[in-house]
């Protein structure tokens, strides 16, 4: 959902837009005859062989598929389709994007791409790199939070093939000073014998051997997968996992990971999404600068989860270690989070729960859909059957909230007003045609101000009904006497897990103005 324009619409007095994302993508996309990305009218006499090594790749056919598309390059060098034949034939290689779960359009759910490094072309090595994408999501749902919230998003599986199968070694303060050297003078680098070749390039680059993928080649190929699959890369939300990786790191909207089978997946989605630190403590502190996070604190006096401590939550306490450092920084749980023990357990403290769950209403509305959109004054005539329906997301064991409100206004009062909203920025960097990671577009847009106010009008529950699926609430809006209205629907959230919304990003208000008139004689 990360190509954004405004869902709601506000009335005078409180009520907010939430940016809702791109224009409902087909969900077939990429899946036609022609899943090229040379214009449509750009076809050659290359056209029937590209298809057939397509078609080669859909149906599994890994190296058959390989070999012929780098057929047509060589019989065609001049071939429209030359750029998808190389990125599709080389020897690190795309082989096509599976949806692993839709829970809805892309536009409207937190997109996921799963993509894994050194794994080749061989049968073995695919399935073995299909199996684990498979496990990321499985990993992930062994957290409560997203299990529980599990359809608020997409997971999509981005296959690569690696020439080689191996992680490339850090390098010695030798061997970079020899690179320094020979690039200050000119010359050839050395090859040396850990610069494998493969499609995202992993590195053991963190001090316990830690696989860290390349950014740039990361988005550069979930760019491909996205033109290929729309939505895939929406949100820049990637899982990188290396076949020979240990442990991981992750941020910037990059988890990295080794084999995912742990919660060190969880651990490292809650780098790179939620924005959470870790909980351990293996260097040697004070930090030297300050750190605050919704986990973590070099301030003992501001503890950003005070109020899991004044709720007396279990579990939860002020324990000084944390950000990896011993001394100087306080985390909030003795240990059973999977920030801290980074692959030993399952799942969150209440704390980073609390964090993912505001992250999530951090990229989406409580409000799924609406009918009809609240952005156009309309009409109905008292008793013709008119109804306004609002659909919420749908967690998995609790639903979402729901009331009506309605005020009568006079006709000389303004109708509805777009609200501004921030969209895409210059600060938010383009790596590979795919807008790098940035926080959810409503929380970078919330204006908490305008959800501390009452909502308009009275209560409209005599007007309030739901379908007999209980997906959708109705008001009956042509039930209400003649005259000029703002209906107002509050949907929020009532989990317990979120004990401090300051944003309000569990609540959504939609405004719906309409002309109620009187039955014709």
């Amino acid at each position: 959902m990360r190509r954004f324009a405004p869902l709601l619409l506000a009335c005078s007095l409180a009520l907010l837009a939430s940016p809702a994302g791109a224009q409902d993508k087909n969900p077939d996309a990429g899946s036609g005859d022609d899943p090229g990305f040379a214009p449509p009218d750009s076809k050659d006499d290359s056209t029937p062989a590209y298809l057939k090594a397509i078609d080669l790749q859909r149906k599994g056919k890994w190296k058959e598929a390989q070999e012929a598309f780098r057929e047509v390059v060589k019989k065609y060098p001049n071939t429209v389709h030359k750029a998808d034949c190389d990125t599709r034939g080389g020897e690190n290689c795309y082989m096509g994007t599976m949806k692993l779960f839709e829970s809805g359009p892309p536009a409207r759910r937190i997109d996921v791409a799963v993509m894994g490094d050194g794994f080749q072309i061989d049968p073995k090595s695919q399935k073995q790199e299909e199996d684990w994408a498979k496990l990321c999501v499985d990993v992930l749902w062994s957290d409560a939070a997203y299990s529980e919230y599990r359809n608020y998003f997409n997971y999509y599986y981005v296959r690569l093939v690696s020439k080689d199968d191996g992680v490339d070694k850090p390098l010695t303060e030798a061997e970079k000073k020899d690179i320094e050297e020979r690039r200050r003078r000119g010359k050839k680098q050395k090859v040396h014998v850990t610069d494998f070749n493969t499609a995202i390039d992993c590195k053991a680059a963190g001090p316990a051997g830690q696989v860290m993928a390349d950014r740039d080649l990361v988005y550069q190929w979930l760019d491909y997968a996205n033109r290929d699959v729309p939505g895939c890369g929406d949100d820049a939300l990637v899982i990188a996992f290396a076949k020979f990786g240990i442990l991981g790191m992750g941020g910037g909207g990059i988890a990295n990971v080794g084999r995912p089978d742990k919660s060190i997946t969880v651990h490292e989605f809650g780098h790179a999404f939620v924005g959470l630190l870790d909980e351990y403590q293996n260097a040697a502190g004070p930090p030297p600068y300050a750190i605050r996070a919704a986990n973590a604190t070099s301030d003992p006096k501001f503890i950003p989860w005070q109020h899991f401590l004044d709720k007396k939550v279990p579990g939860v306490g002020v324990f000084e270690g944390g950000a990896t450092y011993k001394t100087g920084v306080w985390r909030p749980a003795q240990g059973g989070c999977a920030m801290n023990s980074a692959g030993a357990t399952g799942g969150y403290c209440p704390v980073c729960r609390e964090a993912a769950v505001l992250c999530f209403y951090g990229y989406l509305s409580p409000i799924d859909q609406t009918s009809p959109a609240p952005d156009t004054e309309r009409g109905c005539t008292a008793g013709d059957g008119t109804t306004i329906s609002i659909t919420p997301l749908k967690p998995m064991t609790h639903s979402l909230q729901v009331e009506w409100f309605f005020d009568r206004i006079p006709d000389s009062e303004p109708g509805p007003q777009a609200v501004a909203h921030g969209g895409e920025t210059s600060d938010n960097p383009v790596v590979g045609g795919i807008p790098g990671w940035m926080p959810g577009p409503r929380l970078r847009d919330r204006d908490p101000i305008l959800y501390e106010m009452a909502p308009l009008g009275v209560p409209g529950d005599e007007y309030a009904r739901t379908d007999k699926t209980k997906d959708h609430f109705l008001f009956d809006v042509a039930k209400l006497p003649p005259g000029r209205y703002v209906v107002t629907a509050r949907v929020f959230d009532p989990t317990e897990w979120v004990l401090k919304d300051p944003k309000h990003l569990l609540e959504e208000r939609a405004a719906f103005w309409y002309t109620v008139s009187p039955k014709k004689k």
